[in-house]
């Protein structure tokens, strides 16, 4: 019972890994705000996650700012206080050449991975900082460290939080709040399906994976658990890749 009777916000948190997330902290006592884009989708993980007394939703696009400002508002005086960030939201455009990139698409992957990411921390760091205090945890990606083929949107998105990550802790430690990031590697999530379960890109992934298999996303929430928790007290800046050994190979 790490989280008991804090509050936390897990932006992303209607599905993959930020849902998982929303089970494991609230398994550990925390009170749980998941935020999600889409409302449809929103309502169906709340049913699906089907503990109201301890998790709720907030529909919002992390992308906008007015829609941040509304989501830590509404956060912040449903919970009390807001002890941990985890800012799971995340897309991208699908595989394409950086020659044939579509400049729309780019935009909208950068504002949702890595512009969406810093208006929550300012927002979300703003209360913190007022509050004694609190652990943030970015979801980047091993796509931040090593390129991708064909991904140079998600690419440099999963790069850029990463080095947010490193300022933000940095420039808030002298407020009690830690920083860290977790660096997926494949990980079975709605946006990963169609490329895990494609019979010849699927098998190249796992041929990648030194464990031979992508993460169950309860995996990836144990790390999220980890560096949002007292355990991580004095670990902040960090990233901690959880791949299944792909990057110790590459």
């Amino acid at each position: 019972m790490r989280f008991n009777d804090r509050g936390v916000l897990i932006a992303g948190g209607s599905s993959g890994i930020g849902k998982a997330a929303a089970v494991r902290l609230a398994a550990e006592g925390a009170r749980v705000v998941i935020n999600g884009r889409d409302p449809e989708r929103l309502a169906g993980a709340l049913r699906e996650l089907g503990q109201p007394d301890r998790i709720s939703g907030i529909a919002a696009d992390i992308s906008v700012e007015d829609d941040v400002e509304r989501l830590a508002a509404e956060a912040i005086a449903r919970l009390g206080r807001v002890h941990v960030l985890v800012v799971s939201s995340g897309i991208d455009s699908g595989p394409a050449s950086p020659l044939d990139l579509k400049t729309d698409d780019w935009r909208r992957v950068l504002e949702v991975n890595l512009t969406g990411p810093f208006l929550l921390a300012r927002a979300i760091g703003r209360h913190m900082a007022a509050s004694g205090g609190g652990s943030m945890v970015m979801i980047s990606s091993l796509n931040g460290l090593a390129a991708e083929p064909q991904f140079a949107d998600y690419n440099a998105s999963k790069g850029g939080l990463i080095m947010l990550t490193r300022s933000l802790a940095v420039d808030l430690a002298r407020h009690n709040i830690r920083v860290n990031a977790v660096c997926p590697g494949y990980v079975l999530t709605p946006m990963t399906d169609s490329y895990v379960h494609d019979p010849e890109y699927g098998a190249k992934i796992r041929a990648a994976i030194p464990m031979g298999r992508v993460a169950d996303p309860a995996e990836i929430a144990g790390v999220i658990a980890f560096l949002a928790s007292d355990d991580a007290s004095y670990v902040t800046g960090e990233l901690l890749v959880a791949d299944g050994g792909r990057h110790a190979r590459q």
